[in-house]
């Protein structure tokens, strides 16, 4: 059994190793029927961010950029900014008095936080509801905000990473399932029919009819969307074991929590706890561990679901899932 010894942060690996890496990983996984994902959706429209948030990456990215400058820009966008400041005002960050005004808010979190949050903003609008039988929306983005909370905690926890990004980057991990069941579907009824019947891994049932996983083709997409690179890997690596993300020197990034995170059990599947209570004992985490992280993240999310738009929270506390 490998173990999962946390590393010191500045034992990092350079995020342009980790991106090198990625996809010399992904390039070995996909043996893609018709080359590449450029040519099986070449006919095929990907759903545009909005432009105030391809603007804000944009000139976060600008070393010249000024504070005043971000904040004019988020200012132009009244979602953008309604849900800046509903995120600084939530139990995800626990600020002492209310945050009434941008400037204030940027100041507060920092560029790389309000980054994360416009990510998450701008994914959050681009992805439509697929409206078909068998997916509920509102579930998914549940599932997705709970387990981005948990990689939050769990990489506080465990010092691995930052903890803004191990958020943004779990809250990704699937964002290419209602694109491939609203957009892609002539391509992916046979796996989703399959996957609906059975209780066979989603990402296995999609290499074997499809040669490809919606892993893939959501790092295809945050590619597409110019994110940045290591939410490109945090969403391609989410479906990977861990053992093999330590053998690529990655156990040290927000990409260890995201995959804790995708093997939580939630209520919607069957799920194999076991799983997870495998994983996290190599870091040292016991059941109670989990159960506290897990009521935790479940009362974060339940303070911030409106913030995300979800109409009633869809998942279950760890220790309602051990009780099954």
């Amino acid at each position: 059994m490998p173990s999962y010894a946390v590393k010191k942060l500045d034992d990092s690996p350079p995020k342009k190793y980790i991106v090198s890496m990625f996809f010399k990983k992904i390039k070995r996984y996909s043996a893609l029927l018709s080359g590449n994902f450029e040519e099986i959706f070449k006919d095929k429209e990907i759903p545009p961010l909005p432009e105030v948030v391809s603007k804000l990456l944009e000139a976060i990215n600008d070393p010249e950029i000024h504070l005043e400058d971000i904040a004019s820009i988020i200012a132009t966008d009244a979602g953008l900014s309604t849900q800046i400041l509903r995120v600084a005002n939530s139990a995800l960050y626990s600020f002492p008095g209310e945050i009434k005004s941008i400037r204030k808010a940027i100041s507060l979190l920092g560029v790389k936080r309000i980054e994360q949050i416009a990510i998450s903003y701008a994914v959050k609008e681009a992805i439509k509801d697929p409206k078909r039988s068998g997916f509920d929306f509102n579930i998914f983005w549940s599932v997705s905000l709970y387990r981005a909370i948990l990689s939050k905690e769990f990489s506080q926890k465990l010092s691995l990473g930052d903890p803004d990004e191990a958020f943004t980057g779990a809250l990704l991990q699937d964002i290419a399932l209602p694109v491939l069941l609203k957009d892609w579907f002539d391509v992916y009824e046979p796996v989703y029919k399959e996957w609906l019947s059975s209780d066979i891994p989603l990402h296995v049932i999609e290499n074997k009819k499809l040669s490809w996983n919606h892993a893939q083709a959501g790092a295809w997409l945050a590619k597409r969307w110019k994110l940045p690179d290591l939410l490109v890997c945090c969403v391609g690596f989410h479906i990977e074991s861990l053992s093999n993300i330590e053998e690529l020197n990655l156990l040290n990034t927000p990409i260890t929590t995201v995959i804790l995170s995708s093997l939580f059990p939630v209520g919607s599947r069957k799920d194999n706890i076991e799983d997870i209570i495998r994983e996290a004992a190599k870091f040292g985490l016991s059941v109670k561990d989990l159960e506290a992280i897990s009521l935790l993240s479940y009362e974060i999310l339940n303070g911030l679901a409106n913030s995300f738009g979800i109409k009633k929270v869809a998942v279950k506390p760890f220790s309602s899932c051990l009780k099954e």
